[in-house]
This record gives structure tokens, sequence and C-alpha cells, in this order.
């Protein structure tokens, strides 16, 4: 555990002084590639991931995330080129997993999907478009992706444009002068900048709220989702509360976009929540539809009045909010994932920015914003990479962290204790962000292994994490599709769970004024 903290004590202080001395990239992301005049086109050079290739002319060039990919971009057109490793087999799982968003044939149409030979490369190559979306300020809407493996990698060649590819130079230009080499610089990574609370248009209460729960001298505090509540029951979590002799004082809730103009209990939930002195980590989701992606819809306008009225609901509620948007938007489950729209994180991005906007628009001046993907990406893709869904810093106030121990269960799956998921991935997101952390949601299922030591190893372990503010602990459960229980999360399984909680509720902040004193 000394270690641990060691570890993250430096990191720390590495995101510090990275964020002062680089918060202007430019001159080190310059260093990563060169740009030159090349006639016709324009001669791109990548030193991080060794390659070099013709481009678009006048495109500006994006390498703040160039340990994940590299975006080039003008007013007509993005490329986004990323070197995925895919050891010595065939990329065509690689490729075939990347495109399935295909077989959404009301949103997406297949134009073209084969392989050429251009410049000695063998290219896979799809093309496919989408309608335009009326709320994306110039819309590229037509894609084509070309896929190059050359040795233990694929070089993916992502291009997005306003009109028809074939209409605006087509795309052989693109590898007829490809070139891979072997990387000369260092990969770079952005840090995303911290909250400043002083600048917020936040009331002086939520203020008050950031302060006492996410300021870098806040304890840890300790949140739940209890489902009942969701239908006004309280009576599961007062019980809980009594029994740990423990208030939880930030409550998960779950709401997702109505096919009417409003929110059916909105109001209603941020009352009982209120009158039962919680705040809620309010977690608003599109859903799965047959008739084509709900994300698209928003962004095509049909759900603004929805947007307009649940803004204004909270807003006029006036209290602290923790606003969770597409939470885990890079695990191929949610519909929001661009592994779901044409595999395409800015889609995401758009969104994620347009529902904020109904946000600005109604003043709503009691609302932190938390973004959330899920610890690990699914499918584990650069072009999936969660930096490539961080929408900015403006629109983040808090990161999430999101990892469960899901147990054995299904075939395939392993037991993992709490530093197993948790240890990489703090120091991770300590290296990027500067804003504090928040595990959003996060249980041990009890299959595989001893689910009490689990939460004890758990309680032991978190207090080293220091950067991690609030913890919400997820008290339900998965089912199957036969309808049995296969993942249980719940705290009351056994006396002997229920008294563990009970005894280290109320001992971890103690154990952090022992240990950071």
């Amino acid at each position: 555990m000394k270690k641990i903290l060691a570890i993250c004590v430096l990191l720390a202080m590495i995101v510090g002084t990275t964020g002062a001395a680089f918060a202007d990239s430019t001159s080190i992301t310059s260093a990563q590639y060169s740009l030159t005049d090349a006639g016709t086109y324009d001669f791109f050079t990548n030193y991080v991931d060794g390659y070099s290739m013709y481009v678009d002319k006048n495109m500006n060039v994006d390498m703040r995330y160039s340990s994940v990919g590299t975006i080039l971009e003008n007013s007509n057109k993005r490329i986004e080129i990323y070197k995925q490793y895919v050891g010595n087999t065939s990329k065509a799982g690689y490729i075939n997993y990347s495109n399935k968003f295909l077989n959404n044939t009301k949103d997406h149409v297949t134009e073209y999907n084969g392989v050429q030979k251009i410049n000695g490369y063998d290219v896979n190559i799809v093309v496919w478009h989408r309608n335009k979306l009326a709320r994306v300020e110039n819309d590229k809407n037509y894609y084509i992706c070309l896929d190059i493996q050359k040795g233990d990698y694929c070089y993916t060649i992502f291009m997005k444009a306003t009109d028809p590819i074939a209409n605006m130079g087509g795309y052989t230009y693109l590898v007829d002068h490809l070139s891979i080499f072997a990387p000369t610089k260092a990969a770079y990574m952005r840090v995303a900048q911290k909250t400043d609370v002083a600048e917020k248009n936040w009331n002086d209460e939520t203020k008050a709220f950031y302060k006492q729960y996410f300021e870098d001298d806040a304890e840890l505090t300790w949140g739940i989702f209890e489902p009942d509540t969701a239908g006004f029951d309280y009576s599961m979590l007062d019980y809980y509360q009594s029994y740990y002799d423990y208030q939880f004082p930030i409550l998960l809730n779950y709401s997702e976009f109505d096919n009417t103009y409003k929110h059916p209990n909105l109001k209603q939930r941020l009352d009982a929540a209120y009158e039962h002195n919680k705040v809620l980590e309010l977690t608003l989701q599109t859903t799965w539809r047959d008739d084509g992606n709900m994300v698209y819809d928003v962004l095509e306008g049909q759900y603004d009045e929805f947007l307009r009225d649940y803004a204004k609901v909270v807003a006029d509620f006036g209290h602290p909010v923790l606003f969770r948007l597409g939470n885990e938007m890079n695990g191929d489950w949610c519909p929001y994932s661009s592994y779901n729209t044409a595999r395409d994180t800015a889609i995401f991005r758009e969104f994620y920015k347009y529902v904020y906007s109904f946000f600005e628009t109604a003043n709503a001046q009691n609302v932190i914003w938390v973004w959330n993907p899920n610890g690990a990406s699914f499918p584990n893709f650069n072009w999936n990479d969660e930096m490539m869904y961080y929408p900015g810093d403006k629109y983040v106030d808090v990161v999430g962290m999101t990892a469960y121990n899901t147990g054995t269960y299904y075939s395939g799956e392993t037991w993992k204790e709490f530093n197993q998921l948790y240890e990489g991935l703090y120091n991770e997101y300590c290296a990027k962000f500067q804003q504090p952390l928040m595990i959003t949601e996060f249980a041990s299922a009890n299959m595989g292994g001893d689910k009490n030591q689990w939460v004890i190893n758990m309680f032991n372990t978190i207090p080293y994490y220091n950067r991690i503010k609030v913890a919400i602990w997820w008290d339900g459960c998965d089912w199957d599709a036969n309808g049995n229980i296969a993942r249980s999360y719940f705290m009351d399984e056994t006396p002997q769970l229920m008294n563990t909680f009970k005894k280290y509720l109320n001992l971890s902040s103690s154990w952090e004024k022992e240990m950071y004193v």
C-alpha cells in the first residue's frame, strides 16, 4: 500500500506540473509531426506512430492524445488515424468487430465493403453514410474507413466528410504515398484541467456542496444506489442507514429519454431525495430501439421539448445535482457508444454538448457535471479509447470511474479484487485528469470468491486512493436470460457482510486522517 501511495503522490505532482507547464500543448505536439506542401496535397508525417502520407490541404493537426491517435480536420473533412496492435493474427477480427454498427441499416447505408490493392497494400475499405443531423453544425455524415495491416499493427484511416467521398477527391491519395517506419518521438497526453469554482455559474449551495465533497481536502464519502428509491420507497435505504449508523448523502438515480415532452416524475424524484437529505447522482441515458439509434434522434431535435423541460425542472429545483450523461460510453453495451454510432466518437461529444446547452439556456446554477467512461473500453481499440469521448474541460467538473468485480457466473469471467480493478485505473486517471475523481458505481458479486473479504480488502485499500472523493455502492443485481440472478451485488446477503459494512463505513474517514496527517 505504501508503494501505491507513493505512486499516487508522484503522479499528482507530475499532473500538477504538466498542467502548469504544458497548458498550451502546441509546442509539445508540433515536434511530433510535420506537415509540408506537396502541391495538390500536403504531406503529413507522424513521428509518434511512424508513418507518412498525403492529406488534404489546410488540415489542422490535433495530437493532444497522440498515444491514442491523430486527428486532422478542415471545414469539409475530418481524418482520424489509429495504429492498432493486433498481433500476428489476421486483422479480420478487428475490422469485423469495429464495423458491427453497419448491422443498423435503419441509420447506416453501406455503399461499399471490400478489399483493394493500393500502393502494394491490401486495404480493407468500407464506405457508408447516414442522414445529416440537424443539430450538428456542418455535420460530416459521409464516411470511409481504410484498414491496412503491417506486421503486428493495423493502421486505420477513418475519414468523414460533408459530401460523398467520391465527390471530394476520392480516397486513394491517402494510401498512394503511405510509408511506414519506426517511430522516433514519444507520445503526448494532454492533462484535463480542474474546475475553477470561482468561475462556475453555480449558486452558493452548489459551490458549498462541491467544496465539501470534492475539494482536495475533502474526506471520502460513501453513496449508494438503492433501486426502490426510484419508486419513492426509501424504506430499505432507511433500514440500511439505521443498521449501519451511516447516512449516505449521495444517491444514484437513473432516468431515460422519454417519448413524451417531459420526464414523468423528475421533479418528484428530486424533491423526494431532498426531503431525505440526499443529493442525486442523476444519470440520463438513451435506450435501445428497433427503429434506429435514439442518439441520432436527439441530434435531429426530436427530443428538444423533453430536454428543455428536463433542464428547467433541474434548474428550478435549485439544490445541488450531480448530473451524469451517457455513462460508460466506451462500452459496446451502450447505444450511445461510437461502437453503435458509425464508430464516430464525435457523435457522442456532439450529443453531450447539445444536452449541456439546454442546461445553459435554463441557467441551471446547481448542476455538477460528471463525465464517466467505463474502466475498460469494449472493444479495447484505440478508436474507442475513453479520451476520444472527452467533451472538453468546460463540460467536466468531476471524472467518474466504474469497474465491477462481476464474479464468475459467466464463462470467461474472473474474480478481481478491488485493487486489481482500481489501482491501475486510478494511477492512469491521476495522470490524465486534474478534476476530482469519484467511483460513480461499483460493487462485488458473490460467485467466485469471498465477497465479505473482498469488501474488507476494498475498505482497507480505497483510502490510499486519496483523489477519489466519493464512492457509490450499487445495491442491486444483474439477471441472466432466464430470469435468474447472475451477479448479486446486494449489501445484505449475509449478516456477516452487513456487519462488515457497519464496521468499516464509519472508519474510513478516520483512517484517512491517520494516514495523511
